[in-house]
């Protein structure tokens, strides 16, 4: 959409990122109810939403805990939010396994991939506009407006409020992930510069 705002949208077409499914795959339901965040900028990942919307998180999701991953750590933190800082990726397959739900509320992302790896992974994404695009919003994860914490506080209650949709939502979000492979990533990306390359048109 952004880039729709000086390029004809004619012109643009999308091929989204592909994840291993091998690599990244679901674990045994870990206990409670984990929240996980990943980025390395968190304001343009939007993280100040989701601390907001933790504000009150003891009076509506009990017991949780909240696992962030890559930015620089956070000062004065409670003692069941888990900060990981910079992370070898090879141990992010690991860390994905031992959540329930990605709240991923980036303010600027084509395609964020940690929405695909948490997918794999059987984790619920919860994340705004165009990364959403991923899963059938209410299904296979749930869309979020920007910079909207209301937004994020009313998915995380759901979610911890009806484990048996929580499971549903992350065997379909595992279901999807698994068709978006780097093969079809790499097929779809071929056939944009085969139709270009024979004078034909996007997408």
């Amino acid at each position: 959409k952004t880039h729709a705002q000086v390029v004809p949208p004619e012109k643009i077409s999308i091929t989204f990122w592909g994840v291993d499914s091998t690599m990244f795959s679901p674990a045994p339901e870990p206990p409670g109810f984990r929240i996980l965040f990943v980025g390395g900028d968190p304001i343009r990942k939007g993280l100040i939403y989701l601390l907001e919307a933790l504000k009150e998180a003891d009076l509506f999701l009990q017991p949780y805990e909240l696992w962030i991953v890559g930015c620089a750590p956070l000062q004065g933190v409670p003692p069941h939010w888990k900060q990981f800082g910079l992370t070898y990726y090879a141990e992010m397959p690991n860390i994905y396994r031992q959540c329930s739900v990605l709240v991923c509320p980036t303010l600027e992302d084509g395609i964020a991939l940690c929405v695909q790896e948490a997918m794999a992974s059987g984790v619920v994404p919860v994340t705004s506009e165009e990364t959403a695009d991923v899963f059938k919003d209410g299904v296979s994860g749930i869309k979020i407006p920007y910079r909207n914490p209301q937004a994020i506080k009313d998915a995380l209650k759901m979610l911890h409020d009806n484990p048996n949709k929580r499971r549903e939502m992350a065997h379909a979000a595992r279901a999807m992930a698994e068709m978006q492979t780097w093969g079809s990533t790499k097929e779809n990306f071929k056939e944009v510069v085969r139709r270009v390359a024979n004078g034909g048109s996007l997408p």
